[in-house]
């Protein structure tokens, strides 16, 4: 019975180590679709972040690029509403100077109406005083040069004229 029993051993351990290996490749199998899964799920989770990611990225690019668009529009408003302002400004002062320097010509021309009228009347009034004071020295003679006396008043008088026309 020792042989018998020598034999059987053997074979039992066989066996068992066929079953041992069955059991180990299946858990090894098994352990490697876990991994195979768990990478599976790993990677998907990370492909999913990684396009939320993207989606929160280019989310933001658009962000900032709307951003810096209504800030172009912002100041192209502003810009076109100062040169509005700017240009009606302009008008209103072109108008008003153009309304004063036609207020001082009219203004000018009637002093110069005045002062011509003026001169008149003062040249009328010395006139007359020549006259007279010729009349009362007609009957009289002197030393002196009444003419040419006369004359230097005339002279005079016409310069004073010249110059109110001027200064006028």
């Amino acid at each position: 019975m020792a042989t018998t029993k020598q034999a059987k051993k053997p074979v039992a351990k066989k066996t068992s180590a066929k079953k041992v290996e069955n059991t180990v490749e299946s858990t090894v199998n098994t352990a490697k679709a876990e991994v195979t899964e768990q990478a599976e799920n790993i990677r998907n989770a990370f492909n999913t972040n990684f396009e939320n990611v993207q989606e929160f990225a280019q989310k933001m690019w658009f962000a900032s690029l709307g951003a810096f668009g209504r800030s172009v529009e912002e100041v192209q408003g502003r810009y076109t509403k100062a040169n509005e302002e700017l240009q009606s400004r302009y008008s209103q002062i072109n108008e008003e100077g153009q309304k004063l320097v036609q207020d001082l010509v009219e203004r000018g021309e009637k002093v110069q109406d005045d002062a011509e009228d003026l001169l008149k009347e003062g040249r009328a009034n010395i006139e007359e005083q020549i006259e007279v004071a010729k009349n009362r020295l007609s009957g009289l003679v002197s030393v002196v040069d009444i003419p040419a006396r006369l004359q230097d008043m005339s002279d005079k008088l016409e310069a004073l004229s010249k110059d109110l026309k001027k200064s006028a």
